[in-house]
């Protein structure tokens, strides 16, 4: 166990020797660790840490904690077990890995601090792994596994690394906290470290993480939510930034004309002046962003907008009356937060989250998009900017502190009612605010990663079949946390290189995650038999959303083979381009007797009960929706 710490560049580590039992004093004698467990059947072992100051004065000038590591001593026996590795934020992928596999971040660090956290240092070892908020170790042979989890936010991020031996042993399990700031630490003073929960099981690690979720919403999370989940229409993924007034008013007219059962309409990208200048729409929207809202009301529907609240770029006004608000780095040089070529050459920046001109800001922009231009649903994105590394104004906040402290007062601007969905969010902090999140990266017209992002080895690369191994793993989020957004469906055939049995597949995963649920077509143009597909999915959908699913076989593959929703669906899938006969075991209570018709067709499906496992054939890409 260790604590690092700096002094301007001077870095120092501090290990941790006992003193008596749950006290430790670091070599360095500035720090006191105390460590209390209570362990109960059911819920197992929870894991108190408090970290002390010992010095008799405050910490001098330049003085700042980086992190804390602890040494946890509960590790499974045995060898053969696999890891479920939780990403940071929206787009980091969750998923099951293999012991045997290497924790290789994106190859680009602007990759890596855009997608995954920064804080983060992935050795790219074998055997040894980073896994975000929580992770599972699980051995599918003999069906033991422990749970590893905070069971609260705290001040600080939380992390653990895993390392395994080589037969697939566990050798070490730490659990390791983002501090990066100065604590108020005043003499003897105790800060208090989130909670850890360590919970050893047998079979089923899809019911312990969702137990998990539940316990972790009861405890953090929004309280109660609605029982339909926001449906409708959402610009990007046909228009990217290529969107104007009448592109808007066009796709409006098209889902009354259709008759979509749809409850909001959202305008992305596209609509701004400049990244930061929020409140002033460029010239494609000459009428103003209100004029919109209203028509969007007109018609019956909910107008919702998007913006990214911790972005600037160069040529904002903002960034040229506001240098101060911007966050910089050690050498007064601003911090690039994402390098995206669609918002025009060069980086975009972060604001400083903690600067009373940047929060002044982000207080007028959320006010007037609510209470002046009348949008009850904010799509907020890229909101890890307001975690990154920087020299901030107000030092004494973690990176998730001062994240948590914006975010609260957005929701203390736009109120209990305005619907906010989060993208791009690291995930724990979120908790408690959101209404909805983004449990995925982007989708695509796509299936696979594209191959540069295949040759640059991002593991998080925007795709159709990476944002559905997220919908699936995360999916017990779903009402627990929030409600779950798995991004937007995309059914139509033009400017689309996914097959039908791509699309469907797709539809399958959303429609019966029950989670939020928009298509991001040209409605205007939409072939009639994806329109069929289109209406069958908000069906289905609308079926499933008051209920938590959940994932099937998270250990089995790296993309699960099965989602089951308590309303009574059992989602089946094969991913693959070849034809696959898909195996699970039965999830406890699910009707084992003919006939299974699938929902899509009305045709039965030969669903075969073999040894307490359901099976069929599946063709390549296949899905069935089936009623248990």
């Amino acid at each position: 166990m260790k604590i690092q710490y700096r002094v301007h560049n001077s870095v120092t580590i501090s290990n941790f020797l006992p003193i008596k039992a749950g006290v430790y004093q670091s070599e360095c004698k500035k720090f006191e660790l105390l460590l209390t467990s209570a362990t109960e059947a059911k819920t197992g072992t929870v894991l108190s840490p408090k970290l002390i100051w010992r010095e008799s004065t405050r910490p001098e000038v330049g003085f700042s904690v980086d992190h804390l590591e602890l040494e946890l001593s509960l590790l499974p026996e045995g060898g053969g077990y696999s890891l479920f590795q939780h990403g940071y934020q929206s787009w980091s992928i969750s998923r099951k890995v293999e012991s045997t596999a290497v924790d290789k971040p994106p190859f680009l660090s602007f990759l890596q601090y855009s997608q995954e956290n920064i804080y983060s240092k992935h050795e790219s070892k074998v055997g040894k792994f980073i896994s975000e908020y929580l992770t599972l170790v699980f051995n599918k042979d003999t069906g033991n596994g422990i749970l590893y989890a905070p069971i609260e936010q705290g001040e600080f991020g939380t992390k653990f690394e895993v390392v395994f031996g080589e037969s697939g042993n566990v050798t070490s399990v730490k659990v390791i906290y983002d501090v990066h700031c100065l604590p108020d630490l005043r003499p003897n003073a105790k800060l208090s470290i989130a909670k850890i929960k360590v919970q050893t099981f047998k079979g089923n690690p899809e019911g312990i993480l969702a137990k998990y979720f539940e316990e972790l919403g009861n405890k953090e999370g929004p309280g109660n939510l609605p029982k339909k989940v926001p449906t409708g229409w959402c610009s990007w993924y046909y228009y990217y930034t290529k969107i104007d007034q009448k592109t808007i008013l066009d796709n409006l007219a098209k889902v009354r004309e259709l008759n979509l059962p749809f409850e909001f309409f959202q305008i992305d990208d596209g609509y701004q002046k400049e990244i930061g200048d929020w409140l002033v729409p460029n010239d494609k929207f000459p009428g103003g962003m209100r004029i919109l809202a209203d028509e969007i009301k007109r018609v019956g529907l909910k107008p919702g907008i998007w913006l990214a609240p911790f972005l600037v770029r160069k040529k904002s006004e903002f960034f040229r009356k506001y240098p101060e608000a911007i966050l910089k780095d050690q050498n007064g040089k601003p911090v690039p937060a994402i390098y995206q070529p669609l918002w025009g050459r060069g980086y975009t920046y972060a604001l400083d989250i903690t600067h009373p001109t940047a929060l002044a800001y982000i207080e007028k922009v959320f006010s007037t998009l609510v209470k002046e231009w009348g949008y009850p649903y904010l799509k907020l994105d890229f909101l890890y900017a307001g975690l990154l590394p920087g020299d901030v104004y107000n030092k004494s906040l973690s990176p998730q502190a001062r994240y948590r402290n914006a975010l609260e007062l957005i929701r203390k601007v736009v109120g209990k009612n305005t619907f906010l969905l989060g993208c791009g969010a690291p995930m724990l902090p979120s908790v408690g605010i959101f209404d909805g999140m983004r449990i995925s990266c982007d989708v695509a017209p796509f299936w696979y990663p594209e191959k540069l992002r295949v040759f640059l080895k991002d593991r998080d690369a925007l795709c159709t079949r990476t944002a559905l191994i997220n919908d699936i793993t995360r999916s017990s989020m779903h009402r627990h946390l929030w409600l779950n957004d798995p991004d937007c469906l995309l059914v139509r055939k033009k400017r689309n290189k996914m097959n039908e049995a791509q699309t469907k597949l797709m539809a399958s995963v959303m429609a019966v995650s029950g989670g939020m649920l928009l298509v991001s077509d040209d409605l205007t143009k939409l072939e009639t038999d994806r329109l069929d597909l289109l209406k069958k999915a908000f069906q289905l959908n609308r079926e499933c959303q008051a209920y938590t699913p959940v994932p099937i076989g998270i250990f089995q593959n790296e993309f699960p083979p099965a989602m089951y929703n308590p309303a009574g669906y059992l989602g089946i899938w094969n991913p693959t381009e070849e034809e696959q006969t898909i195996r699970f075991a039965i999830p406890q209570g699910l009707k084992t007797k003919a006939p299974f018709l699938d929902f899509w067709t009305g045709t039965m499906v030969d669903l075969r009960v073999v040894d307490g496992h359901f099976e069929t054939t599946l063709p390549a890409f296949g899905s069935v929706v089936v009623s248990v």
